[in-house]
């Protein structure tokens, strides 16, 4: 095996490390949720987690964009880190965008769950002995559970209709999730825009500001 193809390879030490970060953010998001609900009551849980998911939904997708932008253009697979559980399945995926589709779940979302972890500590740090710092709990749950999907809604775009489940399919065609039409103009000449993968509800506003950098390079050449 060449030392690159080492590098791409999935090994078993990175799956024990998304294994163990699924199971950290799961153990977490139920134990934050539980205290929401002990604080302020199921109705009131229910009610704050209801309003902030749609927020957290687009919140999510924007974030997706500016990362996916990130990890497309800075750094490389041998960066410490970063390099094997970020930017490697990125860069796998320009090469060959139906690989994610042949992952398994773990592969698919476990740097995902990584990246939420700061998300659930941050909401474990709060106090909740009022209305606001609920409010603000259910939606710092609400980001961490929306940010951990946002892979498997990625994988979906790019899955056959058989392997995709038929609830999600229904949410594709009404834009809830990231449909496979709409992002296969991420994978089209010149590779530029449409980076948000969550619904791509904000591809509009991050293709404007894209654009208007161009152009500004342009104009200094």
């Amino acid at each position: 095996m060449t030392t690159d193809a080492a590098l791409h390879r999935y090994s078993p030490a990175q799956r024990a490390f998304d294994t163990t970060a699924l199971l950290v953010f799961a153990g977490l998001l139920l134990a934050e949720s539980t205290r929401l609900v002990l604080a302020a009551g199921p109705a009131a849980a229910l009610g704050w987690g209801l309003l902030a998911l749609p927020l957290a939904w687009g919140l999510a997708d924007g974030a997706s964009g500016l990362l996916h932008l990130a990890l497309d253009t800075c750094g490389s697979v041998r960066t410490p880190v970063i390099g094997p559980a970020f930017i490697r399945p990125f860069r796998e995926h320009h090469v060959d965008p139906q690989a994610m589709t042949r992952h398994g779940f773990v592969e698919t979302n476990g740097a995902s769950a990584l990246a939420c972890l700061p998300i659930l500590g941050v909401a474990g740090l709060l106090s909740l002995h009022s209305a606001g710092l609920q409010a603000l709990h259910a939606g710092l749950l609400a980001l961490g559970l929306c940010a951990v999907l946002i892979n498997e809604c990625h994988r979906w775009a790019h899955a056959a209709p058989s392997a995709t489940p038929a609830w999600a399919r229904w949410a594709q065609r009404h834009r809830l999730i990231l449909p496979p039409a709409h992002h296969q103009r991420h994978h089209t000449a010149p590779f530029d825009a449409h980076f948000c993968m969550a619904n791509g509800w904000l591809n509009p506003v991050l293709n404007a500001v894209l654009l208007q950098r161009r152009s500004r390079r342009r104009g200094r050449a």
